[in-house]
């Protein structure tokens, strides 16, 4: 790839690489780069067939002239579409083009990436050509200083970051159906997001496959927002809510007494609540002019109001209100009305939905969640979207100075803080150079729960003892004191992970200054367990986990797998699917009641195929759920391992491909009871079977499948995955069952686009058993009545070996 100033830009732009991906590049006259990804002094032999790569900070363009420019860029190729391969700025799926055209000042630089996309290519070396411009003026009619103020109908050549829609549900237009007129529409999420009925209520409206989700919505002065959006808990230094949310304020009110309802039963406060609040971003309102105060009595306060602020009202608005708020708009008042998903039915979409019945609103609230499990803050029910109609309401989306403005983090950084806290021993608070203080979750690891803090033991391989097991969070606690309190640390991140979990807190790597990660010498010394995310370590972290087991180090010496007792191996009596599909094969077990198929095996394959996530733990009692004892869901998964493998071992999980985090899909985090239900069994020789996660197949770290062309597992499990396996996972995988090795792929109706992603295995393990796109529902016969979730004692009794308590010898 070459890459050329051309023009008069030559004289003023210099280009230098990148400092996280500059090792691909080499400089050859500071008008003209080379960036090559074939190998060479970078890592890497070359780029693989059918497959996307984003390449972030690869090059640096320099304005070394004496005014501001914008810069843009162009490829051209004859082996690649236009959309294949470009340059782009920090957005991997926004082109550096023409139309993004970024504005560079004086003296100063922008990071520039690659996107590379080699779907359909054959394996050879191609060459493709890059033009970067440059000119006084914006090529979209905008000089230097001039554009993006927001005037509508006017490009805005530097919008806000993305935003994060955390909790949220969709839109629908009058009639409750799909909203599709984009002149109303503000904000969608992305092409990758769908919608579901978290709560099983069965009242949601489903928005087709092609259809953007609109979660964000203008009708003259009301505003509709399915998410609590703003938030205190929300990353603003990542994000950018609070600037979207501040620029519809300038444009709708400008100026005034914004009352937020809190007399209503609202969870969302003006004031502090843990970060269930708006306080932070009710003071940065007030910082531009506004004053942001709560209300208990909505309607008396309303004439000295300019805006009103609704969060899910629990308790419904009396005729009363509902006219005083019909009045109110009518005058020229701006409403914000914030839904939110009904997970957990925590959302009031009737209650809000009334409101729009009587100001005769263009849009209503879904009674859903959106998920997005491509385009997420770390976990699919946290979707992120730069989706914005530019096109109908610029004057919205020009960035601004927000509340992290001045400490936005980067994923791609290192960062010197100081630890000025240790909570225990995977959490630590930490302060930056600008006196900001975080609190840091430490990635990739778990130490046992501190003080009364409830512990899932299930989660701590062979260990039973309670009490001893909290004295080993104490030492834990003690050890993360020792090597981290009051130094000086460097605090990086795992770009799969993202920059914050649900809490808010910073997921980090921290690195001491003699060199040690404490993420890795926790482990080391046995005072952590692994945990089982999508984290890019997690196989070497994996591996030092098992060395301070089979050591007994620190707190594995509680452990003894092959002493847990037996749990829940009976005869299996009946099943219970979530949010299954029908599968397809011609040894089909188990049927739903109705008779659709909901397992299939081909043993000869060493294949099977189930349509639910069965072993998924949160519908365990001890976990919250209904409870599952009557349902024989572990010895039935164990006893199709072994009908169609004949290995011994381990079974894996596999949790490479977005499994962690995403709701129907399982990561060996959402099986701890499979696990704990596996060590009670003796089969054979064995003294236990043990349950390990794996996140790439074809590597060593982390677990083997084989060795030495022996299967080195019993079972490998693969859920539902967010993105297509490589040439060489499915090559892996194969390998696996032609030896013997059982691989169980488990699907879901939760997202049937992704059960594509399963094809080009099926098609490799060359097996007759697969996936429908069509999901199992029963009213009828079901779990804690939810009918996306079918019981079923529709057996065949061919089959009947798969039915029995997986070792009926036992004691």
């Amino acid at each position: 790839m070459t890459v050329r100033v051309v023009d008069d830009a030559s004289s003023f732009l210099a280009l230098e690489p990148g400092e996280q991906n500059g090792a691909h590049v080499s400089n050859e006259d500071g008008e003209a780069v080379s960036i090559d990804f074939g190998g060479g002094d970078a890592e890497g032999d070359g780029l693989g067939v059918d497959t996307a790569y984003t390449f972030d900070d690869t090059l640096r363009i320099r304005n070394q002239g004496t005014e501001s420019v914008f810069v843009w860029t162009s490829t051209e190729s004859d082996a690649f579409d236009g959309d294949d391969v470009y340059l782009y700025h920090e957005d991997s799926e926004a082109p550096l083009s023409d139309a993004r055209a970024i504005e560079v000042d004086v003296g100063t630089e922008i990071p520039v990436g690659v996107f590379v996309d080699t779907t359909g290519l054959e394996t050879d070396a191609y060459d493709v050509g890059v033009t970067i411009q440059a000119a006084a003026d914006d090529p979209n009619g905008d000089a230097p200083g001039e554009g993006g103020d927001g005037e509508e109908g006017e490009p805005v050549s530097d919008p806000i970051p993305a935003v994060a829609l955390d909790s949220v549900s969709s839109l629908l237009d009058a009639n409750e159906e799909p909203l599709t007129d984009d002149s109303v529409v503000a904000i969608w999420a992305e092409s990758t997001a769908y919608n579901g009925d978290e709560d099983g209520n069965g009242d949601a409206v489903d928005y087709p496959g092609g259809t953007d989700i609109p979660v964000v919505a203008l009708d003259g002065t009301v505003v509709g927002l399915t998410g609590p959006f703003a938030a205190t808990d929300t990353d603003f230094g990542a994000y950018g809510n609070e600037e979207f949310l501040h620029n519809v304020y300038d444009e709708l009110v400008g100026s005034g007494t914004v009352l937020h309802d809190e007399g209503h039963g609202q969870y969302y406060t003006r004031s502090s609540n843990g970060g269930d609040d708006f306080q932070a971003v009710g003071d940065y309102l007030e910082d531009g002019g506004y004053t942001y105060e709560a209300t208990t009595d909505l309607e008396s306060d309303l004439d000295d109001a300019a805006a009103v602020v609704i969060t899910s009202p629990s308790d419904a608005f009396t005729d009363g209100e509902l006219a005083a708020l019909s009045s109110f708009v009518d005058d020229g008042g701006v409403l914000f009305l914030h839904d939110q998903s009904d997970h957990n039915n925590f959302d009031e979409t009737t209650n809000l939905n009334e409101i729009a019945d009587e100001l005769a609103l263009s849009f209503r609230f879904n009674d859903d969640q959106v998920y997005d499990d491509q385009n997420n803050d770390g976990v699919e029910f946290v979707p992120t979207t730069s989706n914005f109609n530019l096109e109908e309401y610029p004057q919205l989306f020009p960035n601004r100075e927000g509340l992290g403005s001045e400490s936005k983090l980067s994923p791609s950084e290192q960062y010197e803080v100081d630890v000025v806290e240790v909570a225990d021993g995977d959490t630590a608070d930490v302060q930056f150079e600008d006196g900001t203080v975080e609190t840091v979750r430490i990635l990739g690891i778990d130490t046992p729960e501190t003080g009364n803090t409830s512990e899932r033991f299930a989660e701590w391989e062979g260990i039973e003892d309670g009490e001893a097991l909290r004295d080993k969070a104490d030492a834990a606690t003690d050890y993360a004191v020792d090597l981290l309190d009051g130094e000086t640390v460097t605090l990086s991140f795992d770009e799969n992970e993202g920059l914050r979990g649900n809490y808010g807190r910073l997921l980090g790597v921290l690195d001491l200054p003699d060199g040690t990660r404490y993420n890795e010498a926790v482990l080391e010394d046995g005072h952590a367990r692994v945990y089982d995310s999508g984290l890019e370590a997690h196989d070497e972290l994996r591996d030092l986990e098992a060395d301070a087991r089979a050591a007994g180090r620190g707190l594995w010496e509680l452990s003894d797998p092959a002493a847990t007792p037996e749990i829940g191996d009976e005869p299996v009596e009946a099943l219970f699917f979530p949010e299954p599909v029908e599968v397809t094969g011609n040894d089909v077990p188990v049927r739903s009641e109705s008779g659709e198929p909901l397992v299939a095996l081909d043993a000869d394959a060493n294949v099977a195929v189930v349509g639910g996530p069965l072993v998924e733990e949160n519908f365990e009692s001890d976990e919250g759920g209904p409870g599952i004892d009557e349902f024989g869901v572990y010895p039935f998964l164990t006893n199709v391992i072994d009908a169609v493998g004949s290995a011994t071992g381990p079974v894996l999980v596999e949790g490479g491909h977005g499994q962690f985090g995403a709701d129907y899909a399982l990561s060996a985090e959402d099986v701890a009871h499979y696990m704990r239900y596996l060590e009670g069994q003796a089969p054979g020789d064995e003294e236990f079977i043990g349950l390990e996660a794996v996140n790439d197949v074809t590597s060593d770290p982390g677990p083997d499948l084989l060795e030495n062309g022996e299967p080195a597992a019993r079972a490998l499990v693969l859920s539902r995955p967010t993105t297509e396996l490589t040439a060489a996972e499915r090559s892996a995988i194969s390998d696996f069952a032609d030896a013997g090795g059982a691989v169980l792929l488990i699907g879901t109706a939760a997202n049937t686009g992704a059960l594509e992603y399963f094809d080009p295995l099926l098609d490799d393990l060359e097996t007759d058993v697969g996936f429908t796109d069509t999901a199992v529902t029963d009213a009828s016969n079901s779990l804690d009545g939810d009918s996306s979730i079918p019981t079923t004692t529709n057996f065949d009794d061919a089959f009947v070996e798969l039915f029995t308590a997986f070792t009926p010898d036992s004691s």
